[in-house]
Parts: structure tokens; sequence; C-alpha cells
């Protein structure tokens, strides 16, 4: 394997509560990076949630919003009204640890948002960040400091900022205005990890693992310790907590299960509460607001199951504790909340809100599968085209995927092979979870601290990999490295092909790699969304396939300098230049990305495009006037919004969308067209509305920026008309070409208008033109039709049963009665009218797809399979936010939509009909939603078929869930 250096000599202690303990030395490593942070798009995972472990959580005064500070190099803003993410806070970030973010503090009155932790990128020490909470614009760095943060607290009054660093640098504070030192103790022995105010803002206290704890005074920008002691309760405390009334401090500990309750004015030991029984440290302490209840967390768990142990404080002692088991793992950080809540956040990660009763009100689970204690499940088949893993730990939830046919498999261990652990002469020991493995009982040389985690030996038994927590290794049979590969988490497994070409890894951020064993460098990565419906599989460069709804999974972090937030462009931005699931079906094979390229694009005749993603960036709109939650009551407002472009590409237009779909903007209203903030007049529906804006340039569309708005008016118009649905249900099963001749698509397709037909009590009218058996131009006009009568307040629907197929050069196209597969361009249906059609209704609009690659007719004649083709481009285009239509697709991938005589159907249109009857009404409210109506396919298409198809349905980001259907 290739060798890489190391950024710095030394790296963050991965234990979730056991940092480094000097970071002084590493951090002069980085002088070189002085300046600007590096400029290249860097190609990172982004779910939504956080990837990495969830550090430190914060709340504003009031409660109404909770930043999450992680690993992953993001803070995430959420709504904890509802749970809703509305932020993300992107710093500059570079290579390794940098970026990493270990504390967060959110003012007061929730407008600023603080983060810190591993943030050196263009500084000689770390800073400080600020961020405006409702934009992400980043305001002001505080900079100089000597070691990374670990924890930041606003004063009450929300003018001064406390920071407690690594290393024996102790505290600092500083003014928020400007970024001033205001003042500072640097006489500490070990990292501090906790500053906190008393409530009127004139005290403050400390832990620090040098085993101790200080009171300081803090009056008049002027900082004076006060008292300082050694922890009762054991030698690293973590948190300290004053008491709402500020008489009392709480503390917890690191290295024990203790928590003490101090007195505020001189440390004394006021009384310990109840830990009996507490098989981990609890180093997570919080009060409740009214101060009549104290809960204490951490490495402490019962039946795998982490625990909040509560106590009912009286007469100033702990009452017999309680145990709220809400985790799945180290509880990292806890914060109180009005109404007696409390907010919490996991290693997992994960974060949620738990009620005064210990119940969960609020639970994001996380976002990536958990790889752990799965070593001997974690298999390959012998050229590693084939991997099982597990979702879960201890090999639950297994899984096999094939990435030549990027897809998922039944799940078989059968012709795949487990990593060896031994063979004779090369017996490794001790390498699981220790920081001392051994080969024949020699040590093997790792870093301080770091920790093996994972073992493979090579075939041939010429040597093994381990993983580490920090790293690939590579060693041969004497011991000696080999080389060495940086990782985006801990290696959790890893395995070895038996033909010997692939060395591939699981790792703690969710993905498998496939590395090279010659060098040790990766060609592919490969993330399976937990919902184990979506994935992504992609190159080094950002060639990449998804599965429908999967594509924006990854995207391509770009710094902007020092001064300003990082950008995130999602991989759908660029689906035209990098989809390319030809590319990926070779990697492996090919073992090499650029020959995969050459060989995809030599049977397709396709040129390479060398164009680079900094070259080909959409614009990024912020909106300015109107915030997720605001109130308005005129339907008239004026939006203020800002839009940067590439110098190159300026932005050529603004789409204001309703709830997902275009608001026809009135004329002599449009912006102009230049940079800065720019004023735009709306007129809005009297209603609740979710508001999105998207600017686009020759380069493509931006991310849709959304704010949830909330009618607070007199509504001039009280009745409100029921809309009419228009459906265009097109089926065609009796082809020129009697070689595509299909059984019942023409059948589906009048099925399908028929069962929208019974739907007059959801829609005022419901208008259907069927087209069974029909040519491309009967095709083309009913499209026309369908453009000309949906207005705002209707509902369009297409439904298109048949062929479909790709071109070499990847276009799609519906095959009409009179195609000719030949002859694509003049006989067929291209996609782009159909694209066309859908992104310009102004009402909500449904597509209904049911087609795939043309091909020769194969089954028996009373199951006959309607060609393989891949349509996810398509999917994944009409469901991009600026076409904002929900598509339901009849199977996945490249699965065969299967029809057959028993059903006098295709599975697909039989399910639908049943769901639309009222199968799908989950919740037995009379109504079929979206939501309903795609659980309902995917349990019915897959039962009908015995799960050889696998319906799919996309919903835009801008779109809410809404009845289709109503049960009579």
């Amino acid at each position: 394997m290739h060798r890489f250096a190391c950024l710095c000599p030394h790296r963050m202690f991965a234990a979730l509560f056991v940092p480094l303990l000097s970071l002084l030395a590493c951090l002069s490593g980085f002088a070189a990076l002085a300046g600007e942070p590096p400029t290249a798009p860097m190609l990172r995972i982004d779910p939504g949630e956080h990837t990495a472990t969830i550090k430190r959580i914060a709340t504003d005064a009031a409660g109404r919003w909770l930043v999450t500070a992680s690993d992953d190099k993001n803070a995430r803003v959420w709504d904890l009204a509802n749970g809703k993410l509305l932020t993300t806070l992107r710093p500059p970030i570079g290579a390794g640890d940098e970026g990493k973010l270990y504390a967060v503090a959110i003012s007061p009155d929730g407008r600023t948002v603080a983060v810190g932790g591993w943030l050196q990128v263009g500084e000689s020490g770390t800073s400080i960040l600020l961020f405006d909470r409702a934009s992400g614009r980043l305001l002001r760095r505080i900079t100089g400091l000597s070691n990374v943060i670990f924890h930041l607290a606003y004063a009450p009054d929300g003018r001064s900022l406390a920071a407690t660093l690594g290393g024996n640098n102790g505290l600092r504070l500083f003014d928020v205005a400007d970024g001033r030192l205001l003042g500072e103790d640097r006489d500490y022995g070990d990292s501090s990890f906790s500053v906190h105010f008393r409530p009127d803002g004139r005290r403050l206290v400390t832990t620090s693992w040098d085993g101790q704890v200080r009171l300081y005074r803090w009056e008049h920008h002027r900082l004076q310790l006060l008292a300082k002691q050694a922890a009762p309760g054991g030698q690293q405390p973590y948190d300290a907590r004053y008491s709402p009334d500020g008489r009392r401090i709480a503390m917890g500990f690191s290295d024990t299960a203790a928590v003490n309750v101090l007195d505020s004015e001189d440390l004394s030991l006021r009384y310990a509460p109840d830990t009996a029984g507490v098989n981990g440290s609890l180093g997570c302490v919080a009060w409740s607001h009214d101060a009549n209840a104290l809960f204490a967390a951490g490495k402490a768990n019962k039946n795998a199951q982490h625990f909040i142990r509560r106590w009912t404080i009286d007469d100033n002692q702990a009452g017999r504790p309680l145990d709220w088991p809400v985790a799945s793992n180290i509880i990292m950080n806890l914060v109180p909340l009005p109404a007696g809540r409390l907010a919490l956040a996991s290693g997992v990660p994960e974060w949620g809100v738990v009620t005064a009763s210990g119940q969960r009100a609020l639970f994001h689970a996380t976002a990536v599968a958990d790889f752990r204690d799965n070593h001997k499940g974690f298999t390959l088949s012998h050229d590693a085209t084939q991997v099982h893993f597990a979702y879960e730990p201890w090999g639950k939830s297994p899984a096999v995927f094939d990435s030549q046919a990027r897809a998922f498999l039944a799940v078989t261990s059968a012709g795949l092979s487990a990593p060896r652990l031994s063979a004779p002469g090369l017996e490794v020991s001790d390498w699981k979870n220790t920081t001392a493995p051994k080969l024949n009982g020699q040590p093997l040389q790792l870093e301080p601290f770091e920790r093996s985690r994972s073992l493979a030996l090579f075939p041939d038994d010429r040597g093994f990999v381990l993983g580490t927590e920090w790293l690939l290794r590579a060693f041969d049979r004497t011991g000696r490295e080999t080389g060495q590969q940086p990782v985006p988490g801990v290696v959790c497994a890893v395995n070895v092909s038996r033909d010997g070409r692939w060395v591939v890894a699981a790792y703690g951020d969710g993905t498998i790699r496939w590395h090279r064993a010659s060098d040790g460098v990766e060609q592919v990565a490969f993330y399976p969304h937990p919902d184990k419906k979506r994935w992504v599989l992609w190159t080094p460069s950002g060639y990449y396939d998804a599965s429908p709804g999967a594509e924006d999974l990854i995207g391509w972090h770009v710094n902007n300098g020092k001064d300003a937030a990082a950008d995130f462009y999602p991989a759908g931005r660029f689906r035209d230049r990098f989809y390319r699931p030809d590319v990926l079906a070779r990697v492996v094979q090919a073992q090499d990305e650029a020959e995969a390229l050459r060989l995809a694009n030599a049977e397709s005749s396709r040129r390479t495009q060398q164009a680079r993603i900094i070259d080909v960036l959409p614009p990024v709109v912020s909106l300015l006037s109107h915030q997720d939650g605001d109130r308005f009551e005129t339907s008239k407002q004026v939006l203020r919004f800002s839009v940067r472009s590439p110098a190159d590409a300026p932005y050529t237009g603004i789409k204001v969308l309703v709830d997902g779909r275009p608001l026809e903007l009135q004329r002599g209203l449009k912006p102009a067209r230049v940079e800065g903030e720019q004023r735009l007049e709306i007129i809005l529906p009297e209603r609740d509305l979710e508001l999105s804006l998207i600017a686009e340039n020759k380069n493509g569309a931006s991310v849709a920026v959304r704010a949830r708005l909330l009618f607070a008016g007199r509504k001039t118009q009280e009745f409100v008309a029921k809309p009419r649905l228009y459906v265009l249900a097109v089926g065609v099963s009796d082809y020129a070409d009697k070689a595509l001749k299909l059984a019942y698509a023409a059948k589906d397709a009048q099925d399908f208008a028929a069962a929208f037909k019974q739907q007059s009590a959801l829609y005022k009218d419901v208008i259907t033109q069927v087209l069974p058996n029909a040519s491309a131009e009967q095709v083309l006009d009913g499209l026309d039709w369908l453009r000309s009568q949906v207005t705002a307040k209707d509902v369009g629907v297409l439904f298109l049963a048949g062929h479909g197929v790709n071109d070499a050069d990847g276009d799609y196209y519906f095959l009409p009665q009179d195609a000719n597969p030949d002859r694509l361009r003049r006989t067929a249906v291209p996609y782009f009218e159909v694209k066309k059609t859908l992104s310009s209704l102004p009402g909500k609009t449904l597509a209904f797809i049911d087609t795939c690659h043309s091909g020769n007719i194969l089954g028996s004649s009373t199951q006959i399979r309607r060609g393989v083709a891949d349509i996810t481009a398509v999917i994944n285009d009409l469901t991009a936010a600026e076409n904002g239509v929900v598509v339901f697709a009849s199977s996945t991938g490249r699965q065969f939509s299967l029809e057959n005589s028993e059903w006098n159907n295709g599975a697909f249109t039989k399910a639908l009909v049943e769901g639309f009857a009222g199968k799908a009404d989950y919740t037995l409210d009379g109504a079929v939603t979206i939501n309903e109506l795609d659980t309902w396919l995917a349990d019915r298409v897959k039962q009908l078929t015995h799960n050889q198809q696998t319906p799919t349905t996309t919903k835009p980001s801008t779109v809410q869930d809404f009845p289709v259907a109503v049960v009579k």
C-alpha cells in the first residue's frame, strides 16, 4: 500500500470522552496552511444529518432552536418545535482533522452561533467562528488561540463568550462584538471541557483534567479566580453546571460514575446523588429549568441502551434515582429545555428531546450504517464485486450489494469469503479494540493512543492489513509497515479479496470503500443509507451512480476563503456530467477509475468531458427577508434575496415556488439580474405554505432555499374550491414492431384512469385523456393538452406504461406504438418533452412511470417482462426542486416490470388501483396520501412479484405530503 505522510505527528484521541492530552505540537504542524483554506472542491457525504459523533449541543434561552456540532465538520440548526433542519453551518475545512467541531454555543437571543474545535485553516492558531443562525453566513472569526476549543458558553447577556482549550491552555473570555480578549487564565495543568456562567452572569465555573474545579468572578470585564480545589468525585471532571437559582453546581466525571453537587460560593461538597449500580461514567449533567430535577448521563448503560439518570431535588437533597433508556450509544451532551424537557446527543450520532417523564418527543436516528462488531460477517466475492455487510452492529440487518450490477442481491453467504485472521507463522493477537496489537507476540508500531479495530490477512500470507481508528495500515509478515492510508472514520471491518487485488474496508462514517491492494489508493466508495432503500456509489473524481432519490446524499464542499462560510453543491447539480453508471459498473473489474472511464466512453462513443467542478458551479441563493416560521398577514409580499454566481456564469433567472410548484410572477416585477441584494414583489396564497427560491445560470439550478411561512391575516375569500384533476394516461401494448408486444400496458392506462375517475369526492372534477396504443404524435398532443389545462389550483397526473429505451448517450425515450428502436430521435418521444411539460405545470404534479428498456419478449404467456432500463436519471431529474414532480416508478434500477394474466394488469398498476381503493389508507382517516401510497406500493408489488420487482417513490424536498385519493 502506498505510504502517505500524516498531517501532524499526533491525532485527536478517538475515545469519546478522552481527547488527546496535548495538541499544541500538532497544531504547529499546520503552519503551512496559514493564509487561505484549500480551494479544491472536496467530495463529502451529506444525508441531512450528522455522519460522525455529535460532540456538543446548545439551545437559545427560549428553547426555540437546537444547534449540534460534530466531528463531520458541520454544525446544524434544528427547529425544536418539529425537529426540522433549518440551516447547516459550514466552516472552511481542510484535510484530516481540520474542520472538526468540538464545541458550540448559541447566543441567548438565538441570533448568533459560535463554533470551535480543530479550526485552524488560514491561521497560525485555532479559531472560533461566529455564524448568523438564520442564514448560515459567517460573521467573524476570533483567532490566534493556542489549542483546540473544547467548550464554549455565552454569558447570559450575550455580550461575552467563554472558551476552554485543550492541553494546559485554560480559559479565555472574548467580547462578542469585536472579538477582543477580555480575560484569561492559562494556569491549567490539562485540558478543560466545561465552562458555565451563573444565571446572573457574575460568576463562572470551569473543570479540567488536572483534577481541579475553578470558580471565577466575572464583573466589569474583569476575570478573578475565587477558588480552586480538587474535584471530590474523580480525577477527570467533565461537565459543571450552575443550578437555575445559582446556589449549587452539579458536576459529572469522565473517569467515574460519581456526580457531585457543590456549593457555588466556596465549591464545598453539598451532596452526592446516588449512582449505585451505574456501570459507566456520568460525564454530562443538567438541571431542569425549575431546579427540581437533576440529570446525568454518559457511558452508563443497561441492556445495550444508554440512559439518563434523573433525581428529584428536594430540600437540597437528591431523591431516589430514575433511569430513562433513551440512546443506543454514549450520551455526549445534555441541555435543559422549557417545560421540563431535555435535549440529548449521542456518539452514534443521534439526537433527540425527551419529555419531563422521560418519553421521546423528538428523535433523529443515525444516518449512517453501523458496521461495528461484524468482522466475520463482512465478506467478499472472489473479485470483490460483491460485498456482504450489516446495517447494525453484530451482523444485524444484513445486506449484499453488487457493485458491478449496482444493485442489492438476495442475502446469502454463498460464494463470499470472510477475512482471514490467522495463518501458520502469521499470528496477529490483541488487535481487537486495543492500542497494543502484536504479531507473533511482538508489538506492532502504532501512534500513541491509536486503537486497532479490524484485521485481514492477504490471501498469499505475505502480510496483513490492520484497520485502526485513524489509519488503514499494511504490514509484511515480519511486522514491517509497508504502507498506510488516511481514513474517513474508524475502520470497523476490513477484508482482502481472494484474488488479492482489493482491500475493502467498512468505515465509521457509514461508507464501504475499495482500495487497490497494490498501492492502497481508493477507487470506489459506497454509502448505503440506513433506510435500506437509498444508496450511492462514486469514484474519487465524482462519477457516481445512485438509487432514485439518493444522488444528493453526496456532494462537493467548496471553501470560499477563511472569512466566509463554505458552500455545498449536491451531486445532482452535476448530473449531466457525472452521473455515469456505466463507469461505476467497470471500476472494480478495471481496478482503475481512469481506465473504467475510458472503457465506458469507448463503448458508448462518448467523449470525456474534462470540466472541473469548480468551473461549472451553479449559483447560490440566500433568502434575506423571510425566515422559517415567519408570519405574513397580506398576500402581497416583497422578497429580499441575494445571489452569488461565478464570474463567467452570471445568474440568468429566479424561480419562486409555493409548496414545490412554480409561482407565476407578475409582469414587470422580475428582479434585476445583478449580484447583491435584490427585491421581488409576489402574491402569495392566503394560507400556511412553504416558500422556495431557486436561482439559475448556464451551469444549472441552485439548491433551493426554503422557508415555512404561516398566514396570520384575515382571509379575503373564505371559500376554498376543490382542485380539478387532469389525468393523461398512455399505455402501449400493440407495437408495430411485434417483438415489443406487451399484454396489459394499454389496459393498465385504462384501469389507472378509471381508478382516478372514482375520486370525485376529493376533486371538483376529474378529466381524463386515455391514449391506448398511441402514436408519437398522439402522445405529444396529449402532453400539450395537459400543459394547457392545469392551473395553479389543479393537480396534473401523467401515467406512462410500455417500453422505454436509453440511447448511446444515455438519453431516455418512451416508445409509442409506431416507434422504431433504430430511429429513436425521429419515431420515439424524448424525455425532454415529458420534462418540459411536467416542470411547467403550475399545480401539483405526479408522474407514474411503468416503462423500461425496449427489448424482446421474455418469459411465458402468463408472465411477461417489460424489458429492463435504468430510469434513475429521469426520476432524479424530475424530482429535483426546480422541476418539482412527485414520481412513482414501477421498478428500481435495472429490474424488470412484471405483468401477469392472473392480474390482467402489470403488478404496478394492480397495486396502484388497490391502493386508491383504500388498501393504502394505513391511518384509516379516509384519505390516501403520497407517503401512504409509497408504503403500500413497496409492500404490495414485492408481494405480487415474489421480491422480483421493487417500486420506488421519489418526492422533491420542496413538496410536502398530500392526499391523492379518498376512500369511499
